[in-house]
């Protein structure tokens, strides 16, 4: 009776270690699955994150499409595989980028095997026509969209001969074209008298990215492809800023004396050194070199008709640098071949605010820090027909 007694006490001892051994084991597993699943929802969709436009070797630049919102469900059970099989987006980002060995000179100035850049912007505002068959030279004003007084003092002064083809003095001009290049703001008030000064002077071509200094290169681009569809056949595009002011009647002479093709004509830099801090700053990994190649200063710098097309298309094959004269007429230039053409007279950065005289004696081709007070200014003394 005892011994009996005894092995069913063992017995009903081994059921409680079993089941409390079972009862263990399946909170573990539980538990293991409940974490499981609450990384996975952590880990988010790559497929959700922000497209960006533009090169792969600067700072993000906003993107015209919407992120997709994120769909959740509570009763979907995720397969263990396919979550641990998933990275996020800044995962794939971050192995597709992962420093190689440095670019030799000659692999960094080459196209790429690829697509790196596709251009998918496209212009919000346009003027009706921007160029008449046969143009000459169309020139693009970068401006800002709060930039208003700038632009307004231009089409009073040096834009208004290029409208009526009129110089102060009596010079006639032709089969010149203008407009102002803007992206947009932040601030939908600020598009919205854009619009409106669109719609009042029909000289505005504004694209759909946010108008930023670290887009520059992509509004330099879009430059380019407003020009190719737009000014078919033109022989010459300007790039300006709207603090500058052309001599009109002095390049067009100087083109005419001197054709040109294939080739870059401005501020030009043989050998400027890269800026590693402030505002200009480029790390090691967005230019490798210590010296950018041959470039244009942006303040105005003159593309020959026939590289437009070759520059655009490109670009799309070589990784962007925020710095859009380096970009443009520096690196997409050397890998072109392109050349530059060295003529005096162009404003730099640094160059002093020319005078009527300068104008007028034909010093200066283009001239800088022309603010709309010192360019009407100036434009009045040379109404003057001023004795230099």
């Amino acid at each position: 009776m005892n011994i009996a007694a005894g092995r069913c006490r063992c017995r009903c001892l081994r059921r409680q270690s079993c089941y409390v051994i079972s009862v263990y084991a399946a909170t573990v597993i539980l538990l293991q699955n409940c974490l499981i699943a609450y990384h996975a929802a952590t880990r988010g969709d790559p497929s959700d994150a922000t497209i960006v436009t533009g090169g792969v070797d600067h700072a993000p630049t906003a993107s015209t499409v919407p992120p997709r919102s994120a769909v959740t469900s509570s009763s979907i059970v995720v397969p263990l595989a396919v979550v641990a099989a998933r990275p996020t987006a800044q995962q794939s980002q971050q192995q597709q980028h992962r420093p190689g060995p440095p670019l030799t000179e000659k692999e960094y100035y080459s196209r790429r095997p690829h697509k790196v850049n596709e251009f998918r912007h496209q212009s919000v505002l346009v003027p009706d026509r921007l160029c008449q068959p046969g143009a000459f030279m169309v020139i693009l004003v970068h401006s800002s969209p709060t930039n208003l007084d700038r632009r307004e003092a231009i089409r009073v002064t040096w834009g208004n001969a290029v409208v009526n083809g009129t110089w102060p003095d009596g010079t006639k001009l032709s089969r010149l074209y203008l407009a102002f290049v803007l992206g947009l703001h932040a601030d939908d008030s600020v598009n919205r008298a854009v619009r409106e000064e669109h719609a009042r002077h029909n000289d505005i071509i504004q694209g759909d990215f946010v108008d930023n200094y670290r887009n520059m290169t992509l509004k330099s681009l879009f430059d380019l492809k407003m020009v190719e569809t737009h000014c078919p056949g033109v022989q010459y595009f300007i790039k300006s800023d709207d603090d500058m002011i052309i001599n009109l009647p002095y390049l067009v002479d100087i083109l005419a004396a001197r054709p040109l093709t294939s080739s870059f004509m401005g501020p030009y830099n043989p050998r400027s050194r890269v800026f590693r801090d402030g505002v200009w700053k480029l790390t090691s990994e967005e230019f490798p070199f210590n010296f950018y190649p041959p470039y244009e200063s942006g303040s105005a710098y003159i593309i020959t008709g026939d590289l437009i097309h070759e520059l655009f298309v490109t670009a799309e094959y070589v990784p962007h640098i925020f710095v859009d004269d380096v970009y443009v007429t520096g690196i997409l230039g050397r890998i072109l071949g392109v050349n530059h053409v060295r003529h005096s007279g162009f404003a730099y950065w640094g160059t002093r605010t020319p005078t009527a005289c300068d104008i007028v004696r034909r010093t200066i081709v283009t001239g800088t820090k022309m603010h709309p007070q010192r360019l009407c200014a100036l434009w009045n003394d040379l109404r003057l027909n001023p004795k230099c």
